[in-house]
């Protein structure tokens, strides 16, 4: 088996088994029922919020550590935390116990993240990129669709109890920390070493033959060259984010990944609340099918990120009328929410925008890291990451606990698909005058 494939079958098992949490569509009912009994606004402003900043925290040193780490110490412990997130939340958690546990939720958030930056770091030849991701993804999706089949069954056949859940979320969770130690090391490639002396040079082993006198000398250039490699790296880095911002690829990607995730994130942070919204407005008293629709919008994602990865297309070109489509499409189904009275419809809307939010995100990222160099993976995608959490963040701060606009539950998912148009037409008109552009040149 080629090496690329290796690797992108274990991060594909990896991202499958980090994906099973049979919990997640029912988390806000589980967190207001028995078990939590805690109120839909607590979960809505108080839990969510922790969640939101925790994720900003986790994004920003992340994105500090993982090329000095070389990603797997890092997706390890943060897997780990996941592990932590729902063994907190399982039994009867006080209120206490809850808002940690929503602290290492958000705090894992960022490790799909990490492990995509680890595949992208392992491969060598970059014409795999896509479709290394796009069956990466696949995996991802059906994680997604297991756990929240499993959830489904398990809800409907203890009649609406969902005190096991947590548990199975724990224990997938131990699993998939587990099989991190199965990622094969990353080779370090030592950019501290670049331009400075070492002690293999022809100087310092010419050195061994000098007198006893020099040794102080000797210590004292080391300590030199240390400070010397922070400076280096320092710079380094500074000059690897201007240079890869600089290419014209990466800076649309990279404004897109930022506000598109930013309002990804809200969606998924928001509909649980939305279900349960909609649900109590209407005093309906039924079991929940999120389960079936949160594995519908999974196996839709797996389906577009399987077709992406087939999609053999001139990005270059053909990127911006794509990333404005695919906008556009986002935008109608989030704004379609906010005027739907019944939760089928709001299942429908959900499933064809994990549909093609998955085929977006993919391409996306794969444009990125085909145009960075090979150590800036963690520095700019995770820059871009950390940006995302930073508009969240403040969408999280004017939808909840600043709301002087008195924007309801469905009324975020309005906004949501504002954001969403505005970013569609943005792409739309710059592809315009690219094409413009061209056309006169010739």
């Amino acid at each position: 088996m080629e090496s690329w494939k290796k690797i992108t079958y274990v991060v594909a098992i990896f991202m499958f088994l980090i994906q099973i949490r049979p919990l997640e569509p029912y988390l806000t009912a589980y967190l207001t029922g028995p078990n939590g009994n805690i109120s839909l606004s607590e979960v809505a402003n108080s839990l969510e919020s922790i969640r939101s900043y925790s994720a900003l925290i986790a994004t920003l040193i992340m994105l500090i550590i993982s090329d000095y780490l070389l990603y797997k110490p890092v997706v390890i412990i943060l897997t780990f935390c996941s592990c932590i997130t729902y063994i907190l939340m399982a039994g009867l958690p006080s209120l206490t116990q809850l808002k940690v546990s929503m602290f290492f939720y958000g705090t894992a958030y960022c490790t799909t993240i990490v492990a995509s930056c680890y595949l992208f770091a392992c491969i060598e030849d970059r014409k795999h990129f896509q479709k290394s991701a796009s069956i990466v993804a696949v995996g991802l999706q059906l994680g997604k669709f297991f756990g929240d089949i499993s959830g489904q069954i398990i809800v409907s056949s203890s009649g609406g109890s969902y005190t096991s859940l947590p548990y199975c979320n724990a224990f997938a969770m131990f699993l998939a920390t587990i099989w991190a130690f199965v990622f094969p090391p990353i080779k370090p490639k030592d950019l501290l070493t670049t331009n400075c002396p070492d002690e293999k040079t022809v100087l310092l082993r010419n050195s061994k033959t000098i007198t006893s006198d020099t040794h102080e000398i000797k210590y004292c250039i080391n300590r030199v060259d240390k400070d010397y490699k922070i400076v280096v790296v320092i710079k380094q880095i500074w000059l690897d984010f201007k240079t890869s911002l600089a290419n014209k690829i990466i800076l649309k990607k990279s404004v897109w990944y930022i506000f598109g995730m930013a309002a990804y994130v809200q969606v998924l942070n928001n509909m649980n609340v939305l279900y349960s919204y909609v649900v109590n407005k209407h005093g309906d008293n039924d079991i929940l099918s999120n389960g079936f629709a949160e594995s519908m919008v999974t196996l839709c994602g797996a389906l577009g990120a399987y077709l992406i990865g087939k999609l053999q297309l001139d990005w270059n070109y053909y990127g911006d009328i794509f990333t404005s489509f695919c906008s556009i499409l986002m935008g109608v189904f989030m704004m379609s929410c906010y005027f739907y009275e019944h939760i089928q419809l709001i299942y429908l809307s959900y499933i064809l925008y994990g549909l093609v939010s998955e085929a977006i995100l993919v391409i996306t990222l794969c444009e990125m890291a085909n145009h960075l160099k090979s150590h800036c993976y963690s520095l700019v995608i995770g820059f871009n990451l950390l940006g995302s959490l930073v508009m969240s963040a403040i969408m999280t701060f004017f939808f909840v606990q600043f709301n002087f606009l008195e924007i309801t539950v469905p009324g975020r998912f309005l906004f949501i698909g504002g954001l969403y148009s505005v970013l569609g037409t943005m792409f739309l008109i710059i592809h315009f005058f690219d094409c413009e552009k061209e056309n006169n040149i010739y």
